[in-house]
């Protein structure tokens, strides 16, 4: 009810601005990780809404228990329909059938080898931010050189987390350099001054 007040007067009301404090005040009350009026995480907001107002708008009566299985002798679409079927005997609401889906989950036992795959609901997606990418300029020197020489550069894309072996991915995929058929250096005064290990971070060795 507090919500449809809510949406009631950002839609209806002739206002610039709306506060949303009976809405808030009631949120609190039923999480009070959203009492008061400090900040909080808008992801963790969201999730509380939508959980409690799935709990409202539940289909059906009274919540029967249901025991979660493995995924054991069965193919994944088989298990995760047996999975999806039993979070919906607990969980079948509106709130449900827009917002939920599934994670496959899969665990391997580092001393007995056995696999265990689960399919759990999920109702968010948490991704992370991309870090935009610097373009460099790298340049190749064949180790024998012949009169028809053509000093060769590559320019390629570097993340802040990129190291060398991004770099030998990247010119193997891209220009056909086998990765380990060259050295990677930096160039001082027409000198080979430092050689890099794979590990070296390559936005501090472009930027040398």
């Amino acid at each position: 009810m507090a919500y449809a007040k809510l949406i009631n007067e950002m839609w209806n009301l002739n206002q610039r601005t709306v506060a949303p404090s009976m809405f808030k005040r009631i949120l609190g009350e039923y999480n009070p990780t959203f009492a008061g009026f400090g900040q909080h995480d808008s992801h963790e907001c969201i999730n509380t809404i939508l959980d409690l107002m799935g709990e409202d708008l539940y289909r059906k009566g009274k919540k029967p228990y249901v025991e979660q299985n493995e995924a054991e002798g069965q193919s994944d679409e088989q298990a995760a329909k047996e999975a999806w079927n039993k979070h919906l005997l607990r969980n079948e609401s509106i709130m449900t059938d827009l917002f939920h889906g599934q994670f496959k989950g899969t665990v391997c036992c580092s001393q007995c080898d056995r696999v265990s795959v689960t399919f759990d609901p999920m109702m968010t997606l948490s991704l992370p931010i991309p870090k935009p990418k610097h373009e460099k300029t790298f340049f190749f020197l064949p180790y024998k050189i012949g009169p028809d020489y053509v000093n060769t550069s590559y320019k390629i894309k570097v993340g802040e987390s990129d190291n060398m072996r991004t770099l030998r991915s990247t010119m193997m995929d891209n220009y056909g350099l086998e990765t380990g058929s060259y050295v990677v250096s930096t160039v001082y005064n027409n000198n080979f001054a430092r050689l890099h290990a794979s590990s070296a971070n390559l936005l501090d060795v472009s930027n040398e």
